[in-house]
């Protein structure tokens, strides 16, 4: 008695993963911000020539302390820039539909957060390592270990003004993201400190820029490289910052863009 062998079907073509359409949208949305040349040049030149000139000024008082407090500064201001305008390239997306290709594609909302937070701290890299070597190469004085772990540290302390960008993008249309984006970075800038000395600012202004997590990321900077009292106040703001606008982001993605599968 022969028995009929029949061959299996064949498998249909592999679905990628969530973790894999989040890493490829990041690719992407990378290599478009990483092609712009005015948004990396607005995000090193820039930071990189105050750095210089505030430092030409007053870089040499407290035995060259305030080189390295203004190199911290100018980092985080670099960081900024590219962690807002690359949040709303969003917008970008959404303007030209790939986003809803994206979507209709399988690509989450979860995914797509994913996949924008992980392109944005991508492109702040640049800024903040130029700035920093701009600043070891003209009297920073910083070991290898401490240089490294000062630049983790601020990268990290960026992450709510990344979600600060994508919000922008979220809630706005058109140009008016890309404009609140650079009206949000100059007023946390100057309000958080990043330009001048906090204490320089009537009362008011000081209490008002200690609530924003670009004061704490300076001030962390500077904590990582040259030590003293962990800044524990300025955790917990970065960390409430984070967790307000990564809840705003994911309530608002779908409603935002109309994402909605049909």
């Amino acid at each position: 008695m022969s028995t009929l062998v029949t061959d299996p079907a064949p498998a249909g073509p592999a679905v990628p993963s969530a973790a894999s359409r989040a890493l490829r949208y990041a690719l992407h949305t990378t290599r478009i911000t990483a092609t712009n040349v005015m948004f990396m040049l607005f995000t090193i030149i820039l930071p990189v020539g105050m750095y210089l000139l505030f430092g030409a000024l007053i870089g040499d008082l407290s035995d060259g302390q305030v080189r390295g407090l203004i190199m911290v500064n100018m980092a985080a201001y670099g960081g900024l820039g590219a962690a807002v305008t690359a949040g709303t390239q969003i917008q970008e997306d959404q303007r030209n539909g790939f986003l809803r290709q994206l979507i209709v594609a399988g690509l989450s909302p979860s995914s797509f957060l994913t996949g924008s937070l992980m392109a944005a701290s991508a492109v702040i890299v640049p800024a903040l390592v130029t700035v920093g070597l701009v600043g070891v190469l003209t009297g920073v004085e910083a070991s290898p270990l401490n240089f490294l772990v000062t630049m983790v540290v601020l990268w990290l302390g960026l992450l709510p003004t990344i979600l600060i960008g994508l919000v922008l993008g979220l809630l706005l249309k058109g140009g008016a993201a890309m404009a609140a984006g650079i009206v949000v970075m100059m007023a946390m800038a100057i309000f958080g400190g990043l330009w001048m000395p906090l204490e320089t600012f009537p009362a008011w202004m000081q209490d008002l820029g200690q609530g924003l997590p670009t004061y704490w990321i300076g001030r962390l900077g500077a904590w990582a490289l040259y030590g003293g009292e962990l800044p524990l106040t300025g955790l917990l703001v970065i960390g409430l910052w984070t967790l307000v606008l990564g809840t705003i982001c994911a309530l608002s993605l779908t409603r935002a863009v109309g994402l909605k599968r049909r």
